[in-house]
């Protein structure tokens, strides 16, 4: 009995002169990645059911952390695969700058339809376009020139900075003096061919005596201060950044009072010359050419009423972009 403890005591001790290392076994040096849970909607027959997505910590052994939807393991895309594709950036899109954009097509197309009505209108109705041989033809230039320059491109040049939001501020400055030069000079051009019209007639017209011709030329003033104003103020240099900023809001008010203006004018001008041209039949029988004008008369609100909301609606604000930042930076450098 003695013995046979003897022996397993000495089975349990180790030899002398001998050490038993036990394998060391590594340890898994976790990476730091961070966990997260993702609980995504999947529509499964009648109602979505709620799947939780789990990314497992990555180990030395691991080349990539995995990533466990329902029991399933799948490998964790590469920073390479994980950008969004352009699908889901439109997905993604703020749904005011879905409806902006949408709104902005739109009048886009009202304008453009307008012009060509007018071109229509007085291509078929009352002879085309002259010269100052005939003052009845050259006075036609007058609704043409002030629907594209005082009514088209005075819209889209207060729309500018909207329409094209991811442009440098630099440039949407640049393009919009550049419209307002282009519409100033059509304007200036239809002021020539109605006062021609007048004067060159047999016997001449009277001048300046209709309440379309008082607002028409306040908003060609208006327009004028306005345009002289905001190119000393935001486009000439030396001017003090606090005053840019204090004249900002009279240089929109009065850029949007000077629209609606020119378009109130419109409507009466397009009104009287229905009134004084359609004879043969009356206009107040509504022959094809009073229609015509009741039409252009409807694109003109439309068109107006878009700008003025897209305009001043701020959820449609332009947000600055870096380059803007840098520029400002630089001006203010300057002074």
């Amino acid at each position: 009995m003695s013995k046979d403890t003897d022996v397993e005591q000495q089975a349990s001790k180790p030899e002398s002169g001998v050490v038993q290392v036990e394998p060391a076994i590594p340890e898994e040096t976790p990476t730091t990645v961070s966990t997260t849970t993702t609980v995504i909607a999947v529509t499964n027959g009648e109602k979505p059911v709620e799947v939780t997505a789990t990314t497992t910590p990555a180990t030395a052994e691991q080349v990539q952390p995995a990533t466990t939807i329902a029991g399933i393991e799948l490998a964790t895309p590469t920073a390479a695969t994980t950008s969004p594709s352009t699908g889901s950036g439109k997905a993604n899109m703020d749904p005011a700058l879905i409806n902006f954009k949408v709104l902005y097509v739109l009048t886009q197309l009202c304008g453009l339809t307008m012009i060509v009505l007018v071109g229509t209108w007085i291509g078929q109705h009352f002879g085309g376009l002259g010269g100052t041989s005939n003052p009845g033809l050259e006075f036609n230039w007058h609704p043409l020139f002030m629907t594209i320059g005082f009514i088209y491109l005075y819209g889209n040049s207060i729309l500018i900075y909207r329409g094209f939001r991811t442009t440098r501020k630099k440039t949407l400055k640049l393009t919009h003096a550049g419209i307002h030069m282009a519409a100033f000079i059509l304007t200036v051009i239809a002021l020539k061919t109605v006062f021609d019209s007048h004067n060159l007639a047999s016997p001449p017209i009277p001048n300046m005596y209709s309440l379309h011709s008082w607002l028409g030329l306040s908003a060609v003033i208006i327009f004028s201060l306005q345009y002289v104003a905001g190119f000393v103020a935001f486009l000439a240099p030396g001017l003090r950044e606090n005053y840019r900023i204090a004249m900002m809001p009279l240089h929109i008010y009065f850029g949007l009072f000077g629209f609606v203006l020119a378009i109130a004018s419109a409507l009466m001008g397009i009104t009287e010359k229905a009134i004084f041209a359609i004879k043969t039949p009356a206009y107040s029988t509504l022959p094809p050419a009073g229609v015509l004008a009741n039409v252009i008369g409807v694109l003109y609100v439309v068109f107006g009423a878009l700008v003025v909301y897209l305009a001043t609606d701020p959820a449609f604000k332009r947000k600055p972009i870096p380059e803007d930042t840098a520029l400002l930076n630089s001006s203010s450098a300057n002074e």
